[in-house]
């Protein structure tokens, strides 16, 4: 289903089903699980999920850039962000469908 969206209480009906909880407790495991995740990265700690990606913390620099409003050069100020790096593994996945080759479980 190209451009069709998981949502985290599809994610949690999707646990229910394979382990037998309740959606609502299956719920709160989701909730705990992207709850460690956030506090990881605030904590500017990389987050690894073997066989998944790498959640990593990352600073921008401030630049210089331009006001769409206005077209005037503005400086945009440094912040914090993600990046996501997805494994090989993960990577293969998704490139099957396309005929190239699932990468092997190294």
């Amino acid at each position: 289903m190209a451009g069709s969206t998981l949502t985290k209480r599809e994610i949690a009906e999707r646990i229910s089903q394979e382990l037998g909880f309740s959606v609502r407790m299956s719920l709160r495991l989701v909730d705990e699980f992207f709850h460690h995740i956030k506090a990881s990265l605030q904590e500017k700690e990389k987050v690894k999920i073997v066989r998944f990606g790498t959640l990593c913390p990352i600073e921008k620099a401030a630049r210089r850039g331009t006001s769409p409003a206005n077209g005037e050069p503005i400086i945009i100020p440094a912040r914090q962000t993600v990046v996501f790096r997805p494994s090989r593994i993960l990577k293969g996945l998704v490139n099957a469908e396309r005929g190239e080759e699932i990468l092997s479980n190294r």
